[in-house]
C-alpha cells in the first residue's frame, strides 16, 4: 500500500476486471488473497494508460497507492 502496484518482472501490472477473477487469481499464491479496487476511473483522467488483456486482464503500467484501496 505505500509503494502501489508494481510490474516487478513483469511488462506490465495485472489487473482483473471482477472481484471473482481477482479471487481466483490471487488464490494461486494465497488461501485467503487481498482484493484491491482501483480508481482506474481517475487514474485514466490523470494520464494513466490501461490496455485490454483479455476479457478479464487489463494490463497497465505501475498504480501509484493513491489510487488504491482494500475491498
Amino acid at each position: 500500500m505505500n509503494t502501489g502496484l508494481i510490474s516487478k518482472d513483469r511488462q506490465y501490472v495485472h489487473l482483473s476486471e471482477d472481484i471473482n477473477t481477482a479471487i481466483i487469481v490471487g488464490k494461486r499464491r494465497d488461501e485467503t488473497p487481498i482484493v484491491l479496487k482501483i480508481d482506474s476511473k481517475q487514474a485514466w483522467i490523470d494520464g494513466f494508460k490501461f490496455f485490454f488483456g483479455n476479457e478479464n486482464i487489463w494490463l497497465s503500467d505501475d498504480i501509484p497507492a493513491k489510487y488504491i484501496s482494500v475491498i
